[in-house]
């Protein structure tokens, strides 16, 4: 599969993938923490790979082409160079109390890295249970369902930036899949069956379709919910199932 993979696309890894992954790590037990790395290691292996910078804002540049737009950091490296360089530095940690404390860089031994797991997750989850307030806002009554222009404000605002009309138009054509999902979204959350803890990482998937935004990105997953929550995006035909991907490699 990788293989194939590597001469069809270029391979990337996406935020909410590495913060997932980083998650159940920061979570988990230190005695588990080698062999909770076994994710990240096959995360890892293709070569070539690409690290991909958070959705909204990879969104906002693909569309817009707001090429400075960023999160804050005080790294000082790209979004993407410190994605890669935080990775790199959990595969190369012993432990979860070395890796806060500081390790050394790869093939650079004078530098030393500090990375803290729990923090990571404390701060990424925030965004995930903020969503999970507006369903719940949505259910109650409290909060209207999000128009699309009403939604691409809400992006741009988020980052800093006037939402001019035309530009939220831009953003809403450009995250056709996203918008849809995330609708469907709040249309289950009014089931009072609808159990917000099992989905919280309904906000992760709304989140990876953002990147569908550029024409030559495709999402491979084993979530038909992709499919079942994005009927009639253009979008859609770019989310590739597992097993269906499997059958192309083995039917040529």
């Amino acid at each position: 599969v990788q293989k194939q993979i590597g001469s069809k696309f270029r391979y990337c890894i996406s935020f909410i993938t590495r913060k997932e992954l980083f998650s159940k790590m920061a979570r988990g037990s230190d005695d588990y923490f080698q062999q909770n790395k076994e994710s990240l290691r096959v995360l890892f292996r293709p070569s070539k790979r690409r690290f991909l910078p958070y959705p909204s804002v990879f969104a906002i540049r693909t569309i817009l082409g707001k090429s400075d737009v960023a999160r804050k950091s005080d790294s000082g490296l790209t979004e993407e160079k410190e994605a890669e360089a935080s990775f790199k530095a959990v595969l190369d940690a012993p432990s979860k109390a070395t890796l806060k404390s500081g390790i050394k860089v790869r093939h650079r031994k004078r530098r030393i890295q500090f990375f803290d797991l729990e923090q990571f997750d404390q701060h990424e989850d925030r965004p995930q249970k903020e969503y999970t307030e507006l369903l719940k806002g949505i259910r109650e009554g409290t909060i209207n369902k999000p128009e699309p222009l009403a939604w691409a404000a809400w992006l741009l605002k988020s980052h800093g930036l006037p939402a001019y009309t035309d530009e939220c138009e831009q953003l809403v054509r450009g995250l056709d899949a996203a918008y849809r999902y995330g609708f469907s979204l709040t249309k289950m959350a009014n089931n009072e069956s609808y159990d917000f803890k099992a989905h919280a990482s309904d906000w992760g998937d709304t989140l990876q379709l953002f990147y569908l935004c550029d024409e030559s990105m495709h999402f491979l997953t084993l979530d038909k919910d992709f499919r079942n929550r994005t009927k009639g995006s253009p979008q859609r035909e770019r989310v590739l199932l597992y097993p269906e991907f499997l059958r192309s490699i083995v039917n040529g």
